[in-house]
């Protein structure tokens, strides 16, 4: 099972747990980047955990020769309002994913449980 990883704290969460879990600290959206020299795309991960997004991509083969587990990554950075739009909708939704109140304004306030 492949998994993505938050560059920023370590904190890592099967691909198949996330956006559908209950329990999930890792965000991603299927709007992507294009790079320009070889039309790779290049995805955001929100991780609820340390507030942070991390740039990736799938590279199951390691052509890159720097990928872990199937995923390369590249730069890290706090959230920011771009980023704030496009994750709010996901966010927004997590009550109905089973979190409670206090989980919701834990994650969405402080970061953490």
């Amino acid at each position: 099972m492949q998994k993505l990883i938050c560059k920023n704290c370590e904190h890592s969460e099967l691909l198949t747990e996330i956006n559908g879990s209950n329990t999930t600290k890792i965000l991603i959206v299927p709007e992507y980047e294009i790079r320009k020299k070889d039309g790779l795309h290049i995805y955001p991960l929100y991780c609820l955990k340390c507030r942070h997004i991390t740039k990736w991509s799938s590279d199951p083969n390691n052509y890159s020769g720097k990928a872990i587990n199937g995923i390369e990554y590249y730069k890290t950075f706090k959230i920011t309002k771009k980023y704030k739009e496009m994750f709010s909708p996901i966010e927004n939704s997590l009550g109905g994913r089973g979190y409670t109140l206090r989980e919701q304004k834990n994650i969405l306030f402080c970061g953490q449980f």
